[in-house]
């Protein structure tokens, strides 16, 4: 009886723990945001890098067309500079200060300092049909798979456990 008792909890906790969720895989489409220019702005209302800075790098990219954010905190200064790259097809600097003036109930306000071009080329896909020289070639792999894997035989186990 006792040995019944032990199996059917034992049986309950592995079919109790079984997961069924359902895992969906999410995909972002990313499109690359080739930077045209370059905005600097005075940002008043940040009391820190991490929380503050990451709101409004958050928010400005979200509007599309920024590609990077930097942000540079002086605690004792009452205003702080954010640089950002855009592309100015997407965005525009009055949208930008737009978005970081309607964060946290407008906590923050912001005035574009300067806005200069970019000097940072986009980036060129070699589409040649010519084989790469400096690939790395002949190197054995591993096929790994799952049937390289078993379950351990629960019968065994079990019967281990309660003899």
């Amino acid at each position: 009886m006792r040995n019944f008792v032990f199996l059917s909890v034992l049986l309950s906790f592995l079919f109790a723990c079984e997961a069924n969720e359902k895992v969906e895989n999410e995909f972002v489409d990313e499109k690359s945001v080739s930077p045209t220019h370059v905005a600097t702005f005075e940002v008043e209302g940040m009391m820190c890098k991490k929380g503050c800075g990451s709101a409004i790098r958050k928010s400005l990219y979200e509007t599309g067309g920024v590609s990077e954010v930097e942000v540079t905190f002086n605690e004792g200064n009452p205003t702080n500079e954010i640089k950002v790259l855009f592309d100015i097809k997407k965005t525009s600097t009055e949208k930008m200060i737009f978005v970081i003036g309607d964060l946290a109930e407008s906590r923050y306000s912001a005035r574009l300092k300067k806005v200069t071009e970019s000097t940072i080329a986009p980036m060129k896909v070699n589409n040649d049909s010519k084989p790469n020289k400096h690939k790395v070639q002949d190197i054995p792999t591993r096929e790994v798979s799952s049937k390289s894997f078993s379950f351990p035989n629960l019968t065994k186990l079990l019967n281990g456990l309660i003899n």
